[in-house]
């Protein structure tokens, strides 16, 4: 039986790579119809190499050939999971925009990911307003606009979809009741998790934000980062 761990697994979606097109072979019916209705060339070729990705990736720590891999999602806003009993020492979660994807893998935890592309948002400022807490606004009504001010926005929403995604709600947790920033000494913002969940914040490659958040670890969780698929082949001490 291994040590608790948390795994961090990093896909680049855009680049070319022989093993691509074996993990989208191992795509089920159903995500294959999923994958023909979208409308584009682009929005096919995301959805079916990140969940390729998480195939390939899963397969292993389930013990299972990705292809046999049964994903279940308990509750229409429950988060894909594996079943039982495989469900309880394989936790993970996926996040996937056009060009990137990032899967967090525990044998322990409840584990939540986000990852999102570090771009201009027309509709932030609607977002703060709805969806982040009085610190989180306060926080960045003080900061200089700008790239200071989309850097903090992006690190406040990533660390607050990972924590809504490792409790399995998504958007139907009230996200302007919780705050991942809470007040320093010398009044200036910095980051909090809420009681029982660890969050971590990085650069998930060029131009990404990502996030993680753990449930219920006792002590600091320190995650091992992978690449897919060049850290595949190597063994990552599953």
């Amino acid at each position: 039986m291994p040590p608790p761990f948390v795994h961090l697994w990093h896909a680049d979606l855009a680049a070319e790579h022989p093993a691509w097109g074996p993990a989208e072979a191992t795509l089920s019916e159903a995500e294959r119809d999923r994958q023909a209705r979208f409308r584009t060339d682009a929005l096919r070729q995301t959805y079916g190499r990140a969940h390729g990705f998480l195939r390939a990736v899963l397969g292993p720590y389930a013990g299972q050939q990705p292809a046999e891999l049964a994903l279940v999602a308990p509750g229409p806003r429950g988060k894909p999971a594996l079943p039982a009993p495989v469900a309880v020492a394989v936790q993970f979660n996926l996040s996937y925009r056009a060009g990137r994807a990032l899967l967090a893998v525990s044998n322990e935890w409840a584990v939540g990911a986000d990852v999102e592309a570090l771009h201009p948002m027309t509709d932030a400022l609607a977002l703060v307003q709805e969806l982040f807490s009085g610190p989180e606004q306060a926080a960045l009504r003080a900061t200089a606009p700008g790239a200071p001010w989309e850097a903090l926005f992006y690190t406040i929403w990533t660390r607050k979809e990972a924590y809504a995604k490792a409790l399995g709600m998504g958007l139907s947790l009230p996200f302007a009741e919780f705050s991942v920033l809470g007040p320093g000494a010398d009044r200036a913002p910095w980051l909090a998790a809420p009681e029982g969940a660890q969050l971590l914040g990085f650069a998930a490659g060029p131009g990404h934000q990502g996030a993680l958040a753990v449930l219920g670890a006792p002590t600091n969780v320190v995650p091992r980062h992978f690449h897919f698929p060049d850290d595949f082949e190597s063994s990552y001490l599953i």
